[in-house]
């Protein structure tokens, strides 16, 4: 089963300047509901047994293995970036924390989502690890836990595929959790710093 979701989200309003209402309406709106055809794959997918109480079961791949998918998604990302006219992003730390961090709350929490704990976003988690951004786009997925197959989603849909050859992202930060069945929970973040 692999499951996708893609929500650029807007920088916050700066206190000097003017932010036009509907910009501050789309930053508090939902995404979008899945495609009917995502919708039916998930729910024709979707086991019969109910999961026992608590939380599902989540591990950590081993420092060295995610050091490796990190490495390797970011080079297959680059790859394509190139391809398509843009800069190479680098990894940078508060990034990747951020994005590590959302894959671990993922896994746990059994719920691929861009809303965190607390309600957070994608930009108020990049914000909590002191990264002043301008912009930031979010990709995240379940699925088999190799980066090609990762990226290989991401580029079969266009809201992905947009995320990821936005020519003005400089920075990349990349999470992989391992949760049941040995599926793969990513985050691959990307910003612009001011």
């Amino acid at each position: 089963m692999t499951v996708l979701a893609a929500h650029p989200f807007p920088p916050p309003p700066s206190p000097p300047q003017y932010t036009p209402p509907n910009m501050l309406t789309h930053h508090f709106q939902a995404p979008p509901p899945l495609p009917e055809t995502w919708q039916a794959m998930w729910q024709e997918h979707q086991p019969s047994w109910q999961r026992p109480p608590g939380r599902p079961h989540h591990e950590r791949p081993t420092p060295t293995a995610v050091r490796k998918a990190r490495a390797a998604l970011v080079q297959l990302l680059n790859r394509e970036r190139a391809r398509n006219g843009c800069r190479p992003v680098r990894a940078q730390r508060a990034a990747t924390r951020t994005a590590q961090r959302h894959s671990d709350y993922m896994a746990r929490a059994g719920s691929l989502s861009h809303t965190g704990a607390h309600s957070s976003s994608p930009g108020d988690r990049l914000t909590d690890e002191g990264y002043r951004w301008q912009r930031v786009a979010e990709n995240i997925a379940r699925s088999k836990p190799d980066a090609a197959t990762a990226l290989r989603l991401w580029k079969d849909s266009p809201k992905h595929r947009d995320a990821m050859l936005t020519c003005a992202f400089r920075h990349v930060g990349v999470g992989v959790s391992k949760g049941n069945n040995g599926q793969g929970w990513w985050t691959l973040l990307l910003a612009s710093p001011r």
